[in-house]
């Protein structure tokens, strides 16, 4: 079965229009696909040739992450969302902080010498304007060679652009998914331990990562993605292999480099 459930679309920080996801997704014989926009569900139009799962991938604060490194982030896919769950009601707060969020980091970037304006920010057409979009107008007016160096210098997580003020806490985030009949993955696990270069190094894998899957396991969290678009088939086999010795944790889909 060929299934695509991390996908995201021009209303958070993809690139193509949800429709043309949809047709992406058929033509490649996708069985399920589901477009996972950060912070605001997405909902296609039903489509006979392919099942569609509501979901959605929003940021999350773990203070037992971060304590121990700042560079981490830690990010959650959430499936089988509702419109008019506590959950789903509950993002339309976050997406609030995430526009001061967003300021806040502009702010921040404006005293490092780089003159960027929110009203740059409200060119794009998204729903929810975050990073990526910050990063690639810094790499629009010069300051940066590539999106990637914008992450790595100024914008990723420890950087000095480095804001998390519109994140609920990961255990919040899991009980009003599970309120909210959802089911919740990690995402892109590597994050966990990114390192100042705003990357994984080649031993992520190791007990310090073990011990936060576990702890994910008691929160209530469901599953890890396995397959990401930077992985090799030895990492994905890898964290399949982790997630089936760890009680109750799924792997979960085919992660297509959309």
């Amino acid at each position: 079965m060929s299934i695509d459930l991390h996908i995201h679309s021009i209303n958070s920080d993809g690139t193509d229009k949800v429709e043309k996801l949809v047709e992406k997704a058929i033509e490649m014989e996708l069985e399920a696909i589901s477009i996972t926009d950060h912070e605001y569900l997405t909902i296609p139009e039903k489509n006979n040739l392919i099942e569609i799962i509501k979901g959605i991938e929003v940021s999350a604060s773990w203070e037992d992450v971060e304590k121990d490194n700042k560079y981490a982030g830690i990010h959650l896919l959430i499936y089988f969302l509702e419109e008019e769950s506590s959950l789903n009601k509950h993002l339309e707060n976050i997406r609030s902080l995430k526009v001061e969020r967003n300021k806040e980091i502009i702010s921040k970037l404006n005293k490092e010498g780089i003159e960027i304006n929110y009203s740059d920010l409200e060119e794009y057409p998204t729903k929810v304007p975050g990073r990526p979009h910050i990063a690639k107008i810094i790499y629009e007016k010069g300051y940066v060679n590539s999106i990637n160096e914008a992450f790595i210098k100024y914008l990723g997580n420890g950087k000095i652009g480095d804001s998390r003020s519109h994140q609920e806490s990961i255990g919040k985030l899991i009980n009003l998914s599970k309120e909210s009949k959802c089911l919740v993955f990690l995402a892109h696990p590597h994050t966990l331990m990114s390192n100042k270069e705003y990357s994984n190094n080649k031993n992520w894998i190791n007990n310090e990562f073990v011990k936060y899957l576990e702890k994910l396991r008691t929160l209530g969290i469901d599953g890890i993605e396995t397959n990401y678009s930077s992985y090799g088939s030895t990492i994905s086999s890898n964290l399949s292999d982790l997630a089936k010795k760890i009680k109750s944790i799924r792997v979960w889909g085919n992660r297509l480099p959309w």
